[in-house]
């Protein structure tokens, strides 16, 4: 009896030790960086920001990566960044030198092979990135666009296979990743070609390829790939360009509920809703509705956090609150110009940068509706968020372009606390506060909307 007892409690014993036993859940990256520029690396992947690594004095750094999930993720340092593969276990050790980035990026430790055939492919494909920009491939005809397509696609997936080593997530990942960036380079020929023609009407012949045919818009395990995700968004909005050109309709709200009812997997159906929602959010002309929409049809506790905390930021800036303030911007006409000292008046603000192809496009309206409302109860802010760098750049296009209104340059780019205090993550953005300071639209119409006139109508401007 006694032994049967001690027999018992010896597999109690052994059972409770199974049990504590917990799976890996963390990577481990650690390296060294030569010619030190900064004391931190930045790190994200497609749906998370972590915090930033801090690099000793030594120029040594290490970190550990919780709850980390097989996938991409990207590591910045100074102005440069670079891909790489993080999954459970994995403990990586980076040597880099911050005077040759890209060709210095050596990787050792478990998960190496993985990491340094990454960096390996981005050298290998330097010149093949260049060539694929839609000025190079908008110039080609049809036919010769298709072949070089195919071409390229069966040199990336050649070179992966012989990748015999590589780990087997990572090699479907990056089978993904070619496949679904020739379907969207594919997609978008019509697109590159109407830009690069100036033909609005061009479209394929009859003979182009079924991009589409045998691709699976249900594929779970590749809901973290960029080019998946971006043909998944470029499949839905074509798929529902009908109903999104509802001009009665708010364009972001609906496209949630055209994902929430028609894509049957939960996991993809999280990843294109928080995709929208990150940015989306903060177009929206009703964001209340778009708020209970997201949360009522997503299921990603972590993504239905982000996004709450963005609405209890946007909710401040709802019509009728005090509109946050910008003290002492830069005015091109010289001196410092702050919100208070254009009480009295509506006040149009477009915020923009000289790069932003969108903002330039809204120039000629701008310049229309400033000359419509010249003497009217109204300023006219354009507010500048290019970096310092390129203070040179906006000063000089402000000259050429014959911008009027009042020209502000922020202090700090996107971080400047005007853009950050409107939740700005997109431009051109445009914003009306009334003649109190209160705001009247943090979404306000473009120049090129009827809308707009139609908005400063109705308050009588």
């Amino acid at each position: 009896m006694k032994k049967l007892i001690l027999i018992l409690f010896a597999i109690t014993l052994l059972s409770c030790t199974k049990q504590e036993v917990k799976p890996v859940d963390y990577a481990v990256f650690s390296g060294k960086i030569e010619n030190l520029t900064e004391g931190k690396i930045s790190l994200w992947n497609s749906n998370k920001i972590f915090d930033d690594i801090i690099v000793n004095k030594d120029s040594t750094f290490l970190d550990t990566i919780n709850n980390v999930k097989s996938g991409f993720y990207t590591f910045k340092y100074g102005k440069e960044q670079s891909k790489i593969y993080l999954k459970p276990g994995y403990n990586i050790n980076l040597s880099l030198d911050a005077k040759q980035f890209d060709e210095s990026i050596k990787y050792s430790g478990e998960g190496s092979y993985d990491n340094n055939y990454l960096a390996q492919k981005f050298l290998k494909e330097e010149d093949l990135n260049k060539f694929l920009s839609y000025r190079n491939l908008g110039a080609l005809d049809e036919a010769d666009f298709v072949h070089k397509m195919d071409s390229v696609k069966k040199l990336q997936l050649t070179y992966l296979e012989e990748q015999k080593d590589l780990d087997s997530t990572l090699k479907n990942l990056e089978e993904g990743d070619i496949i679904y960036g020739w379907a969207n380079h594919m997609h978008n020929y019509e697109a590159y070609k109407r830009y690069i023609s100036k033909n609005n009407d061009f479209k394929v012949s009859e003979n182009y390829p079924d991009f589409s045919k045998g691709l699976n818009i249900e594929d779970e395990s590749l809901i973290d790939v960029m080019n998946y995700k971006m043909y998944l968004q470029n499949y839905y909005y074509q798929k529902f360009s009908e109903e999104l050109k509802n001009e009665e309709a708010d364009r972001q709200i609906t496209y949630l509920e055209l994902i929430s009812k028609n894509v049957k997997s939960q996991k993809i159906i999280n990843a294109l809703l928080y995709s929208d929602a990150k940015y989306g959010i903060t177009y929206t002309g009703e964001l209340q509705k778009y708020y209970d929409l997201f949360m009522a049809n997503s299921t990603d506790e972590e993504n239905k956090k982000d996004i709450t905390d963005k609405y209890n930021k946007l909710i401040k800036l709802s019509k009728g609150n005090v509109s946050p303030k910008f003290v002492d911007y830069e005015n091109y006409k010289g001196g410092t110009t702050s919100l208070d000292d254009l009480k009295g008046k509506y006040v149009y603000i477009d915020v923009w940068a000289t790069w932003c192809g969108p903002c330039k496009r809204e120039i000629p309206y701008l310049k229309e509706i400033t000359k419509k409302y010249d003497g009217k109860n109204i300023t006219f802010v354009s507010m500048s968020i290019d970096k310092k760098e390129a203070y040179d750049a906006w000063r000089k296009m402000v000259g050429d372009e014959k911008l009027e209104g009042v020209q502000l340059f922020a202090p700090n780019d996107w971080k400047s606390d005007f853009v950050t205090d409107y939740g700005i993550m997109g431009i051109p953005r445009f914003i009306l506060i009334d003649p109190e300071g209160n705001i009247v639209n943090a979404n306000a119409p473009r120049p090129s909307s009827k809308e707009l006139i139609k908005l400063l109508t109705d308050l009588k401007v």
